[in-house]
């Protein structure tokens, strides 16, 4: 498959177009034929690199992927091939107690689609299938590509850091 990739850290001109083989899937992934990825400070920061940050290259950058559903692990029952999908691009374990209480980001084992893990500038990815969502047909791949992972900043400092809730229907109209 053919994936933007970076084998040492740097500026853009490090970027370059490889052939790569295309990623297995285990049983509770799903197999993403990417359709749009969207670029954020993210993908610059983890392409130029930090001591603190390690990748294994060559690196496929970019944390917001959009796409067709190619296919699910044996496990997967509730996807299906073809369905139109936008990754949630923070992984983590589903099982610890910040995973429990919906904070996610505060796992042990949390990573970025795009940063820590391959991301998204490849003809495909794999992600755990909870880490997908379905986008309906109105919505175009790179509507859903550019709203993901500032959507997960969004949502974590509005609902669960200022507790945000929706209003009751008496101050709805």
């Amino acid at each position: 498959m053919k994936a933007l990739v970076f084998y040492e850290h740097g500026g853009i001109e490090k970027l370059q177009i490889a052939d790569l083989p295309k990623p297995t899937i285990g049983a509770d992934d799903v197999l993403i034929n990417v359709k749009a990825v969207s670029l954020n400070q993210l993908d610059l920061f983890v392409r130029r690199g930090s001591p603190a940050l390690k990748v294994t290259m060559p690196h496929i950058p970019c944390s917001d992927a959009a796409g067709i559903i190619a296919d699910v692990g044996s496990a997967v029952t509730d996807l299906k091939p073809g369905q139109r999908v936008v990754v949630n691009p923070g992984l983590s374990c589903g099982r610890c107690e910040f995973c429990i209480a919906g904070e996610d980001s505060l796992c042990p084992d949390f990573k970025i689609f795009g940063e820590h893990v391959p991301g998204g500038a490849a003809e495909f990815a794999c992600v755990p299938a909870r880490n997908v969502l379905p986008i309906p047909d109105t919505l175009s791949f790179e509507q859903a590509a550019a709203s993901s992972l500032v959507f997960l900043t969004a949502w974590r400092a509005l609902i669960s850091r200022a507790r945000v809730a929706r209003f009751s229907s008496a101050w709805s109209t």
